[in-house]
């Protein structure tokens, strides 16, 4: 439903606008006319809009600006008032808004401010008639082509007819005006003006849409160009080989490094394949990374040989993106030619060395094959001299002088140490070449086996421990010969203590397992550690405890061939602790 029309009059009261108010010119002067004002000839001029308005007309409609649902004004001209409240109440079930006016300068004030559908003219006015109004009307660019109906009583031959047809009337009324008539012919006009304001509102929406699409691309392009500027400032800084390239390789843009690394000018490597580059034997194979690139559309690295300006080959690392909404590939690369040159004299030394190695464990194994060898005969003689000794002394040879008695135990003796020293050594070469088992070992019952075999020659009371022992992987009669060294070990230097004390047990929460057998013998200096555990290596004298020296190295070894490693500890009268690890079960 509209609303209740709003009558208004014309005049000063309704907030008519002069044309000295919209203009600027001075007002101009009025005589009264039957309670109207009649201007002055330059009236006219003073009314012509100078404004840069632009006028959208349709057919003979005028522009009419508001919201749809607005009421649409409609003006009444005419000088007697009765007429004026005639035409209105005609037009009242209208429901839109009626303007009247009483003169035609009435009018034009109303016209410079408002908008109207259509305007219903009395042409016998005085002052100003309906034609010279009509035509001051049309001056105004935004009511240039506003319809305009004229109402006369005076019939058609009495009226200029071609003259207000001429002045944009589109059609006459003559009084007495019929309602229904008048009503129906208004309507035509009010019905066009709000079509016009509906497709004036869909324009100005299209308008906005299509600006803000405007405004989205011009974002976005400003965006790009922000995009390419700092891609093209970051190539131009970058100490990197970048470049870009189309979906062959073919490069398209590339910075600066290229031609302090490679030579290349951007012009001699733009339009051109990397492929055309690169080293013939390498060809195949980034031919085929590229193709995975851009089948798994996924950056790749990959290292080939690029030739450089000079016709050398650098060695490049490169880094190759594809970025398919562009049909491009973004390239990263560095000269990695020094990197592969130390790789390849590493890997000439590596080979010398293994070579070397190998050249060593064949020398080795001779050497171990020939101490063996010279082990096993040097037993022989060994025994005949042990055993002619032991006859002499026996007395089977007969009578023999004391001073020569004295020289042959002598000889006995050292004949014995030197026989114990060839068993430990052989006994060291087997523990080279025996194949190491694979077994479960209850170390516990290992520990206590172990034990069980030193103290038959201890020949004195020792107070051994054994804690909780985990079980561990590997050869069961091996591992028993490392506890028995090492608690013959510990046994031999706690000789001289009034109680010893010999402890075997393990590291909690270690991993591998750690073993230990600790003992409160006499100790030795951690300074000559590094001696502790070679061949024939003593760090106490002879007199003082008797041995080969051979005993830890055969525990190191046998611990070595398991996989574990093994140390000690010890400070110097306050006994030693030794450690050793194994594979766990």
């Amino acid at each position: 439903m509209n609303p209740k029309p709003s009558t208004q009059r014309g005049g000063p009261n309704a907030g008519a606008v002069s044309a000295a108010e919209t203009t600027g010119a001075p007002t101009p002067a009025e005589a009264p006319v039957r309670g109207g004002m009649r201007p002055r000839n330059g009236f006219a001029h003073g009314f012509a809009d100078t404004s840069e308005t632009t006028v959208h007309p349709i057919g003979n409609s005028a522009r009419v600006t508001g919201h749809p649902d607005d009421p649409i004004e409609i003006l009444l001209v005419d000088d007697t008032p009765d007429k004026l409240v005639a035409l209105e109440a005609a037009l009242d079930d209208l429901g839109e808004t009626i303007v009247k006016a009483e003169s035609g300068s009435e009018a034009l004030r109303l016209v410079l401010k408002r908008e109207f559908a259509v305007i219903l003219l009395d042409i016998n006015m005085p002052a100003m008639d309906g034609f010279e109004t009509a035509s001051l009307i049309r001056q105004r660019r935004s009511s240039a082509h506003t319809p305009i109906i004229f109402i006369t009583s005076f019939s058609t031959a009495d009226v200029e007819v071609y003259r207000g047809y001429s002045l944009g009337a589109v059609d006459y009324l003559f009084t007495p005006v019929t309602p229904e008539v008048l009503r129906s012919k208004v309507a035509v006009f009010v019905e066009l003006a709000k079509k016009n304001r509906e497709i004036q509102r869909q324009a100005e929406a299209l308008r906005r849409v299509e600006e803000e699409r405007m405004q989205r691309k011009l974002d976005e392009t400003n965006a790009r160009l922000e995009w390419e500027t700092r891609r093209n400032h970051f190539f131009r800084l970058s100490i990197e080989l970048l470049a870009i390239s189309d979906y062959t390789g073919v490069f398209t843009q590339t910075n600066p490094t290229w031609q302090k690394t490679l030579g290349y000018a951007d012009a001699e490597l733009h339009g051109h394949a990397l492929q055309e580059f690169l080293h013939p034997e390498d060809l195949e194979a980034t031919n085929e990374t590229i193709a995975n690139i851009l089948q798994a559309d996924t950056p790749l690295y990959f290292e080939n040989r690029f030739r450089a300006k000079d016709g050398s080959y650098r060695w490049l690392g490169w880094t190759v993106a594809p970025f398919a909404a562009e049909g491009l590939l973004y390239i990263f690369a560095r000269d990695m030619t020094e990197r592969r040159e130390r790789e390849n004299e590493i890997r000439r030394l590596n080979a010398d060395l293994e070579q070397r190695t190998f050249s060593l464990q064949l020398l080795n194994q001779e050497l171990e094959s020939f101490s063996y060898s010279l082990a096993h005969d040097l037993r022989t003689p060994l025994r005949s001299i042990s055993a002619y000794s032991e006859m002499i002394l026996a007395g089977e040879a007969g009578d023999v002088m004391p001073e020569a008695l004295k020289m042959v135990r002598t000889i006995q003796r050292n004949s014995g140490r030197m026989t114990q020293l060839m068993d430990d050594f052989l006994a060291f070469f087997r523990v080279a070449r025996k194949d190491v088992k694979q077994e479960k070992i209850v170390m516990t019952a290992v520990a206590r086996e172990a034990i069980a075999t030193v103290q038959v020659d201890a020949k004195r009371q020792i107070e051994f421990k054994v804690g909780v022992l985990p079980p561990a992987k590997g050869d069961p009669t091996m591992v028993l010969q490392v506890l028995v060294n090492l608690v013959s070990n510990s046994v031999k230097f706690t000789a001289l203590r009034p109680k010893t004390e010999i402890e075997i047990g393990c590291v909690a929460d270690r991993s591998p397992t750690v073993y230990y057998v600790k003992d409160n013998g006499v100790g030795f200096n951690m300074k000559y550690y590094s001696r502790l555990f070679g061949v024939f290596e003593r760090l106490h004298r002879r007199e003082e405890f008797d041995g080969t020296g051979i005993g830890l190295a055969i525990v190191q070894k046998i611990v070595q061939r398991h996989g574990g490693s093994v140390w000690a500890e010890s400070v110097v009268d306050h006994g030693a602790t030794f450690y050793f690890t194994l594979a766990p079960a």
